[in-house]
């Protein structure tokens, strides 16, 4: 498909005194627009543009819809389920209806028999029922009949076609449901300004409402702007040199659909000044957002701010303070709400999660637009400190959704990083490098809305980890606690893991983790091969051993000592010979085996590494 907006009349002329370019045996017009100027800072704080746009977007009018189509609907109103369902009693299983009182004497080697007289089946109205010392074949779901007040399973009873009999103590449970018993009047089963679940539309369905009233889906034209770009064509050759496939839009076609818009795109608009204000005003009213990638940054042909402002819209939001994803516009043109997102990927996917669903949430009548923000732990460090908000795409694993692993350029294409993505990692400006282990906040993208705004709190760096290794006998273990006790003599709060390779006994008398306790360590991780355990120095509460060993009485350590790791990515200090087989990298720090040297020196070589892990920690927090 190509471009819709095609002007008939060709370029437009070049203002009095401009030269004309020649693009590849074109010719085209040159222009003489000034570029946008910031002003102040490079860009608007992301939370308060969000609280700007929330506070003007009002929701849709209202429709009614069929609960065939209302499911992920937002409702304009509370609806109560006007009736029970079910209505009548109706048989829990497949079996006979018979009376309480002639089957109260059955017991093992006291049979009761009860004659079987007729019979109910779904989709007939109840009949009269069995008198006493009778009983009816009943199947589940069909109505209980006007005598009777118990289901006896087919599997209880013996039955010879005309007669019945029960063998021991009749069954507990009547399994007779009762009217009202899955869904009772006036149960709430769609609240105000919440998505309706499938499930509601099927209790809806089974009361007897067979529409509900919901707000109108955002009317949402997608369009892209760039000379440079190319419509997929299926099988067709590749795009032309200094050309690229415009991908975006089918990016954001689909992100939009999720959202639950109408969706209608628009094509191509080349970067001409005539033709964009064309598209534009053809698309203004008619719809109820214009949503365009590329064309809102500061350069010469970035024309969209431009464009909608000449034809009189009113700016709500410009530039964001965010990386990637800073360029940006919002803005009112009529009824019509005019988006503007940037031409890259990454930033512009970034901005459509952060600030563009929640919009369109807004327009469809939800109460709830942002998705969870919650604290995560870091899998992976980050090394730059940010001068402004970082949204840093990630992902959570299944088997362990408390960790987010950053997916950055080194590991994958930017593409490519974006169809693993399931998380955004946000870093607030002023963030320092962070440590592994680092708490930062992550909005959850496989979840849905939960909070009317969301408030992105700052990362709480991690603890300095020093890996010591070695092979067996160097002295890793007195090194480790040697180095406890001379970091908790100099205030800091200290951590040890101990990597027991061929298992341990954690009542052991002065074993490794022990040591480590009685030299000041605030907790000993012990990670065998088939078990991990934890060793916390003094008495936790209660409340703490229920949350576990992280419990809010216990502080976070300044120094984490990793015995026998080779903890790759963090300073490793090398005892000795390395064991053979490790691969632990280029080494921090290398000192003999402690076997090797005589006391005193062995007890320098640890001030030597105090010093140094010390002044580690001083330029570490200086960076920050």
């Amino acid at each position: 498909m190509g471009a819709l907006f095609h002007d008939s009349a060709g370029p437009p002329s070049p203002p009095r005194g401009a030269g004309a370019v020649v693009r590849g045996g074109l010719r085209s017009a040159a222009w003489k627009r000034p570029a946008v100027v910031t002003r102040g800072a490079p860009g608007a704080d992301l939370q308060e543009v969000l609280e700007r746009l929330l506070a003007a977007v009002q929701p849709l009018p209202a429709e009614t819809v069929p609960v065939w189509e209302a499911a992920g609907r937002i409702a304009t109103g509370r609806v109560r389920a006007p009736a029970a369902v079910p209505r009548i009693r109706r048989a829990a299983m497949d079996g006979y209806v018979c009376h309480d009182a002639d089957i109260a004497r059955a017991a093992e080697g006291r049979s009761v028999t009860l004659r079987i007289t007729g019979t109910s089946v779904m989709g007939e109205p109840p009949g009269p029922g069995p008198a006493r010392g009778e009983a009816w074949s009943i199947t589940t779901g069909a109505p209980v009949p006007r005598r009777g007040d118990r289901v006896l399973p087919l599997e209880a009873v013996r039955a010879d076609g005309t007669a019945l009999h029960l063998d021991r103590a009749a069954p507990g449970k009547r399994h007779v449901a009762e009217p009202g018993e899955e869904i009772q009047p006036g149960d709430i089963l769609a609240a105000p300004a919440e998505p309706i679940p499938p499930a509601a539309c099927g209790a809806l369905a089974a009361c007897g409402v067979a529409a509900v009233s919901v707000y109108r889906r955002p009317r949402v034209a997608l369009v892209a702007t760039g000379s440079e770009l190319v419509e997929l064509a299926a099988g067709g050759p590749p795009p032309p040199p200094g050309c690229i496939v415009n991908s975006n839009a089918v990016t954001i076609a689909g992100e939009l659909a999720a959202a639950g818009c109408e969706v209608e795109y628009r094509g191509i608009i080349p970067d001409r000044p005539r033709e964009t204000a064309r598209a534009f005003s053809a698309m203004q009213d008619r719809y109820d957002v214009v949503l365009s990638t590329g064309g809102v940054s500061v350069g010469r042909y970035d024309l969209v701010h431009r464009t909608w402002l000449d034809l009189g819209a009113r700016r709500y939001a410009g530039r964001v303070d965010l990386k990637p994803g800073g360029p940006f516009f919002a803005a009112r043109a009529g009824r019509t709400w005019a988006i503007g997102l940037s031409g890259t990927p990454v930033a512009c996917l970034a901005a459509f999660h952060l600030l563009v669903r929640p919009v369109l949430r807004r327009l469809a009548g939800a109460r709830f637009v942002v998705r969870p923000v919650e604290m995560m732990a870091l899998a992976d460090g980050w090394a730059r400190p940010t001068d402004r908000l970082r949204a840093l795409w990630g992902r959570l694993d299944a088997a362990d959704e408390r960790t987010v692993h950053l997916l950055t350029d080194a590991s994958l294409g930017r593409l490519t990083l974006l169809t693993a993505a399931n998380a955004l990692v946000l870093l607030p400006g002023g963030t320092p490098s962070l440590a592994p282990g680092s708490r930062v906040a992550v909005m959850r993208l496989n979840r849905p809305e939960d909070r009317e705004y969301f408030r992105i709190a700052a990362a709480t760096p991690g603890p300095l980890v020093i890996g010591l290794v070695g092979a067996s006998g160097s002295g890793k273990t007195a090194a480790t606690v040697g180095l406890i006790r001379r970091l908790t003599a100099r205030g800091l709060r200290v951590g040890a893991i101990k990597h027991a390779a061929h298992g341990f006994q954690i009542d052991r008398p002065k074993s490794d983790s022990a040591r480590m306790i009685e030299a000041g360590a605030l907790r000993v991780v012990l990670a065998g091969p088939s078990e991990t355990t934890i060793r916390i120095s003094g008495e936790m509460p209660l409340a703490s051993l229920i949350r576990g060993p992280a419990g809010a009485a216990h502080d976070a350590p300044d120094v984490v000592l990793i015995e026998g790791f080779g903890a790759a990515g963090h300073p490793i200090v090398q005892i000795g010979p390395p064991k053979p087989g490790a691969g632990a990298g280029e080494p921090w720090m290398t000192i003999p085996a402690a076997a090797a040297l005589s006391e005193p020196a062995f007890e320098k070589t640890l001030d030597r590494i105090t010093a140094r892990i010390v002044a580690l920690l001083d330029s570490v927090a200086a960076r920050r």
